[in-house]
């Protein structure tokens, strides 16, 4: 079971600190950046009954390590004094961001992004030799400090080193599924019925997520994927991934041949440590010519900003997995210019299966509409503004047979940007436009109507919703425990106040519960999770606290006391990051975020 976050208020005072703001949560605790004597720390509080364990392996190692390129540690103790509930690590606080969101912003260069791994290869090494393997190495756990470029390995909460105690008893070790080596997972296969089986991670392990790690750098996408998680380990076991160099032309090949080193599918065959890593990096750099200063990925530019008369069409929306994907710095669209809507695919490991089955309806929807209606006769009082015209896309307007569902199915993976610009009009004469384009017209409207009516599409909203999530591990069963029934609504305030409109931010958020449900006291009982800030604000609550400190994983989805899921922005506040809304609204237990 997750343990309960630490819910801090700016201003709150923590063995001296005093907190300014969260900086983050994870799963075994919450980060918030805090002043003591005018200088900034990170400070991470963990819940003692739950994560006591690994509180003295995370301090352990951080004692042990000592590097520029490895967070350090400043110091620790227990919080609160009287009656201690969370360990308090106290950290160097690094001044940049993460490693995924840097190169999403940056758009960086094959020089800058070897230069970023040197640096956590350089980590890996001091780790390695002093005995301890970080377990979890991937772009959340990697900060680039904003001031010089400089990258920090950070978070060593599931480190381990020899002679630590073990802090679960599972299988494997913990970790996040995307990043484990071949190794770990030929070790489940052949040991998952095996009792007391425990596979042991080593430096290699690291190694092998690094590899991952620069091969998302270097071509925008991870180096496997499956519809579901069986599929997946099937993957990483058995298929090799076309070299970063060909699957992006702008990585070098001594680059390339770097990642793919780290990729390699057996430990043996793999580059064998950090320190060889870094020879290889290296040297690669010292052959670097001026090709490694282009940005790697496509930049955003006037071409990405949607306007009435430059809408993407569906055929050019269906091809853009085909090209490089983009970073970087979004182009500020002009008055003349209605707001550019991207939407960047969110995978989760449980729910791929669900999309693609998804969109696989959507295709076959789409089909029988197309067929069931002839073009000739077609009268549409809804034109899509004009695209630019290509026998790729025309072939791609009218789906038929196997490919169109194939293609369809293909678009959740490196889908870049949704455009939904409709200019509503009148014919003035009747139309005599090829059946051709008839037909494309058509397969645009009945795609639109499918995606509206199986999946809940957002049409010509600016923003749409979120896309699906699974509810914490537990939570359902958690609720049940203590009589919060699936379907039910309870009341829920921001604050112990007269309802009114508040303004609100996207991230972390608290609630109240202001009704007793169960043995839940309301008013009292605090529920978290994040605010997401779309076309309504979206709230999903994953953690509830009782008065008495009692916690537990939920899952609550915000819905408005009309009913509609999502809290109605209020005027006064368009942000894309901020909106004013009621402070009262109404909680649904769900079995997943919709």
């Amino acid at each position: 079971m997750r343990p309960p976050p630490a819910i801090l208020v700016p201003g709150a005072e923590v063995l001296g600190y005093t907190v300014e703001r969260q900086l983050g949560q994870g799963g075994f605790g919450t980060v918030y950046l805090a002043r003591n004597a005018g200088q900034s720390f990170a400070l991470k509080l963990l819940h003692l009954p739950r994560v006591g364990a690994r509180v003295e392996r995370e301090v352990s190692i951080l004692l042990k390590l000592r590097h520029p390129h490895v967070v350090g540690l400043q110091g620790y103790g227990l919080w609160p004094p009287g009656e201690p509930r969370f360990a308090v690590i106290v950290m160097e606080y690094v001044d940049g961001r993460r490693l995924d969101v840097w190169a999403d912003e940056k758009n960086p260069s094959a020089r800058q992004v070897a230069r970023v791994l040197l640096d956590v290869a350089r980590a890996l090494a001091a780790t390695h030799s002093a005995g301890v393997l970080h377990r979890d190495v991937k772009e959340a756990n990697v900060m680039v400090r904003a001031s010089d470029g400089l990258a920090k390995l950070v978070d060593f909460g599931i480190g381990d080193y020899a002679g630590a105690r073990d802090v679960t008893a599972d299988i494997l070790p913990p970790g996040t599924p995307e990043y484990r080596a071949p190794e770990a997972w030929r070790y489940f296969r052949q040991h998952a019925r095996s009792p007391g089986a425990r596979y042991v991670a080593s430096a290699p392990d690291d190694l092998w997520a690094l590899g991952v790690v620069l091969y998302w750098l270097l071509t925008g996408r991870k180096p496997f994927d499956g519809e579901d998680d069986a599929a997946f380990i099937e993957a990483v076991l058995t298929r090799t991934p076309a070299p970063p160099c060909e699957e992006n032309e702008r990585v070098p090949r001594a680059l390339s041949d770097v990642c793919m080193g780290l990729l390699e599918k057996t430990p043996e065959a793999r580059t064998p440590d950090a320190l060889a890593v870094i020879a290889a990096l290296e040297e690669a750099l010292r052959g670097a010519d001026a090709a490694w200063d282009v940005p790697l990925c496509d930049a955003f530019g006037e071409d990405t900003a949607t306007t009435e008369g430059q809408q993407d069409s569906f055929e050019k929306w269906l091809n853009l997995p085909r090209h490089r994907p983009r970073r970087g710095a979004r182009a500020e669209p002009s008055q003349a210019e209605a707001p550019t809507t991207r939407v960047k695919p969110r995978r989760s490991f449980r729910a791929r299966t669900v999309i693609m089955r998804a969109l696989a309806l959507v295709a076959v929807a789409a089909l029988l509409l197309v067929t069931a209606r002839s073009p000739g006769t077609a009268t549409l009082r809804q034109e899509v503004a004009p695209t630019d015209k290509s026998s790729q896309s025309d072939r791609a307007a009218v789906p038929s047979g196997p490919e169109a569902t194939a293609a369809a199915v293909a678009l959740p993976a490196t889908h870049q940007e949704v455009a939904a610009t409709v200019t509503t009009q009148t014919p003035e004469t009747p139309s005599s436009k090829p059946a051709k384009k008839a037909r494309s017209v058509l397969t645009r409207a009945a795609v639109t109507a499918a995606c509206t009516a199986l999946l809940g599409c957002p049409g010509p909203q600016l923003r749409p919703p979120p896309p699906p999530e699974p509810c914490p591990i537990g939570a359902v069963k958690a609720m049940e425990a203590r009589g919060i029934e699936i379907g039910d609504k309870y009341v829920a305030i921001f604050e112990r106040s007269r309802p009114r409109i508040i303004s609100v931010s996207e991230g972390p958020a608290q609630f109240l519960l202001g009704e007793t449900v169960g043995d839940l006291p309301g008013g009292t009982t605090a529920l978290s999770g994040r605010l997401i800030v779309r076309d309504r604000v979206y709230g999903r609550l994953t953690w509830a606290v009782t008065p008495q400190g009692d916690s537990f994983p939920v899952c609550l989805e915000v819905f408005t006391e009309g009913g509609g899921r999502g809290m109605e922005r209020e005027p006064g506040d368009d942000s894309p990051s901020s909106a004013r809304v009621f402070s009262t609204v109404r909680v649904k237990a769900v079995q997943e975020f919709e």
